[in-house]
């Protein structure tokens, strides 16, 4: 099993809180990060991502059943979404308020438009068998594509506090499934942080929210009407 961490993310277990704000308050909400020790640790770069769930659409409703352990299955590249890449499988694994990531390397792939996700998903599938990843490569066959995704984001940090903290913008929703896409208009903040600190005294003005991209991008991309 091939397993990598970005430079920017931490194997183990790890807080994170969402806030949703919206697009005319980003420049204020900047100031207030700069004012408050935290620097730009990386360069703006673009994400993509690909989201895998099954025909009933489990991953959504284990959201909003709001099940304290759950997985989240995507295959995530950065820059334009249709350059050939280095591509990577990710599975999120949640646990309450704490979550840490298994990162397995797919290796240069393309996809050549977003009405063709299906092919990349075969190449997705031929590369794990390729490299022997025959786990992996079997839960993605009990799976489909479901949803892509792609946004805009900054990377800060503040050693003082050991938070980091990601601002997502330009976010836009495709469903392979209805052809459906959706643009948000909000900008979306994560904290992560590996102790539980006092985030949001810094920063009263955020309000705290369970926001999933791709909950959010699924619900209104796809024709999934969720019981409960």
């Amino acid at each position: 099993m091939v397993i990598y961490m970005e430079e920017h993310q931490n194997s183990s277990y790890r807080y994170e809180r969402k806030f949703v704000l919206a697009a005319h308050r980003l420049k204020e909400f900047l100031a207030s990060l700069y004012s408050q020790n935290y620097f730009e640790k990386y360069p703006e770069r673009r994400i993509n991502n690909i989201y895998y769930d099954d025909y009933n659409f489990s991953s959504v409703s284990e959201n909003l059943d709001g099940l304290s352990q759950r997985k989240k299955y995507r295959v995530r590249w950065y820059g334009e979404k249709e350059e050939r890449t280095n591509k990577t499988l990710e599975i999120k694994v949640k646990n309450e308020f704490m979550n840490y990531k298994i990162n397995v390397k797919l290796g240069l792939l393309k996809l050549n438009n977003l009405n063709n996700i299906n092919n990349l998903n075969n190449d997705i599938i031929k590369s794990l068998n390729e490299n022997k990843e025959y786990y992996y490569n079997n839960l993605l066959l009990s799976k489909r594509p479901t949803l892509f995704n792609s946004y805009k984001r900054m990377y800060f940090q503040n050693h003082n506090d050991d938070v980091r903290l990601t601002i997502d913008s330009d976010l836009y929703f495709f469903s392979p499934v209805t052809k459906l896409n959706l643009k948000e208009k909000n900008i979306i903040i994560e904290a992560k942080f590996n102790r539980d600190v006092n985030f949001l005294n810094k920063f009263k003005d955020l309000s705290l929210t369970r926001y999933s991209k791709y909950v959010k991008g699924t619900l209104q991309t796809s024709f999934f009407n969720p019981v409960y």
